[in-house]
């Protein structure tokens, strides 16, 4: 499975026979042709549409809101957490935990709730989301095998923090960390002790 950051809360996992796009942006689908088996979930949205949910000619099915979804051997869990619905999607045995525009920290239950998170794509930058600091309050609580930290700005003083905030809160020197252009993974990463900090490019499509 391979995963992709494209800026903001959107991610996009590619599985061996399916494609899953998580809050794209409303005109651009990131990397998907017309013809490929794909789903888009979306953590903004409180109740998923029938229409879309059905598989349609020429079109994506579409996941939103809370509840247990399985379409093409991809298993989604929308999880209520505020303002957002906070979503773990499984492609290809990985589960990749999208918190979208979480402004809170999750509860035990939730956390419960989501079970065994291999990554974890959480907001960062602050503004609309969780800050740095809380962010990596909330990965300690979660302990997913990987966080891709994602909603940051360019420290330009813009809308959001830029991402070396996160790195120093979750301990990174300054000049460890290099972002990469994906993430590669054959399957769960199972159990670890430790939390491996992702930085992903921000891909335009």
């Amino acid at each position: 499975m391979e995963l992709t950051y494209h800026g903001l809360s959107c991610i996009r996992l590619r599985g061996r026979e399916m494609t899953v796009v998580i809050d794209p942006p409303q005109m651009a689908l990131p990397g998907l042709a017309k013809g490929t088996l794909g789903i888009i979930v979306r953590t903004e949205g409180t109740t998923t549409d029938p229409a879309k949910l059905r598989p349609r000619e020429g079109e994506l099915q579409e996941v939103a809101g809370p509840g247990e979804f399985e379409i093409g051997g991809v298993g989604i869990l929308g999880l209520a957490a505020g303002e957002a619905t906070v979503m773990r999607v499984a492609v290809d045995d990985v589960r990749v935990v999208a918190a979208g525009r979480l402004r809170r920290q999750l509860t035990e239950e939730e956390i419960d709730s989501l079970g065994h998170v291999d990554v974890l794509v959480i907001p960062v930058g602050g503004g609309d989301a969780l800050g740095a600091i809380e962010a990596a309050k909330l990965v300690n609580a979660v302990e997913p095998g990987i966080v891709v930290p994602a909603r940051y700005g360019a420290g330009d003083g813009g809308e959001y923090d830029p991402v070396g905030k996160f790195a120093q809160e979750m301990g990174l020197a300054e000049g460890a960390w290099e972002p990469q252009p994906r993430l590669v993974l054959t399957g769960s990463s199972g159990e670890s002790d430790e939390t491996r900090v992702v930085f992903l490019e921000a891909r335009a499509g």
